[in-house]
């Protein structure tokens, strides 16, 4: 079984993009985000609060969005169960806090989904293009803890079964796992 893996945006800070970025630049860099490796050409980012009243909200170990950030003891915790050319850490800035926070970027995409049994939507403008998924079923298995896939590479994250189980069990607040995609 896989989960999708979102975050509590209610009960805990949200955050976007550096405030010196364009929207067309901050587009541009959350696109740079698809599953190839950042390595040495990354610059560490800055991320900002949407509202300042949020700032009474405490921080997730998670935040979702084009590009997820994570805290060091969610990073230590898949660190155990991915390979570094699975997943790659990358420093970031979070304002409100001087920890250190991770920008969690998953390399590759699976190209898994069975399209005959899954449930979809496209684009009216590109109908190449996959909008949103009522439900998927994939046509592999996939071996992974942590992944995306090929068609929503900016914005679904899945993991493993065994992944939200040691993610839960490790007392990481704000990750919230939904299974109701899949069949």
């Amino acid at each position: 079984m896989f989960y999708l893996l979102n975050c509590d945006c209610e009960n805990f800070r949200n955050y976007y993009l550096s405030k010196n970025l364009s929207a067309n630049e901050a587009v541009e860099l959350s696109k740079s985000f698809d599953g190839r490796s950042h390595g040495d050409s990354y610059t560490a980012i800055t991320f900002f609060m949407t509202r300042k009243k949020e700032s009474e909200y405490p921080i997730a170990d998670w935040q979702t969005g084009c590009i997820p950030i994570c805290s060091k003891k969610m990073k230590d915790v898949v660190e155990e169960m991915c390979s570094e050319n699975e997943v790659e850490f990358l420093p970031c800035k979070l304002e409100g806090t001087d920890e250190v926070y991770y920008i969690m970027n998953i390399l590759g995409l699976e190209d898994c989904v069975d399209y005959e049994k899954s449930k979809f939507t496209r684009f009216p403008s590109n109908p190449n293009k996959i909008m949103f998924f009522e439900y998927i079923e994939f046509k592999n298995k996939v071996n992974r803890h942590f992944f995306r896939i090929k068609d929503l590479p900016y914005c679904h994250y899945f993991v493993s079964q065994e992944a939200k189980e040691k993610l839960e069990n490790a007392g990481l607040k704000g990750l919230v796992f939904d299974n109701k995609l899949f069949i």
